[in-house]
């Protein structure tokens, strides 16, 4: 007769831990992009400046949802930056709309014809994202193509 210590996983079978990650690794959710995958790190804007430059020097076009800047440049690749105060609500509202906007962009952003930098500033009004996103992403690279 052989004791075992209920403690232990049984000798041969797999622990209750690496059964979780095994069924983790293979849920739906890991088959999407994460945000680092989305928009990597060379096409974010960083600082400061890259974001002043872009707002004062691009050009501009505002939905009820948000607002879109867009600067075109001569050294790829492009790059996006996002602007969300807490006048869009707490911070789990707050980052939703982020990870919303960082996955529209992305889309978005290997489609242009040209390197361009953007800043999205997403505004207190409720409605669709995506909508308001593609109305302004058209609109702002059709006054960079013919300037």
């Amino acid at each position: 007769m052989v004791f075992v210590c209920a403690c232990a996983p049984a000798p041969g079978a797999p622990s209750f831990r690496l059964v979780v990650v095994g069924a983790a690794l293979a849920s739906p959710a890991d088959q999407h992009l994460t945000s680092r995958q989305v928009l990597a790190k060379a096409a974010r804007l960083r600082t400061a400046d890259e974001f002043r430059t872009t707002v004062r020097r691009g050009v501009r076009c505002g939905r009820p949802t948000l607002v879109l800047h867009m600067l075109r440049t001569d050294n790829p690749p492009s790059r996006a930056g996002f602007v969300v105060s807490k006048a869009v609500g707490n911070a789990v509202r707050r980052n939703r709309v982020k990870r919303q906007l960082r996955h529209l962009v992305a889309a978005r952003l290997n489609q242009t014809p040209f390197a361009v930098d953007v800043v999205v500033r997403a505004l207190p009004q409720h409605g669709r994202l995506a909508d308001d996103l593609a109305a302004a992403w058209t609109t702002t690279t059709k006054k960079l193509a013919a300037a």
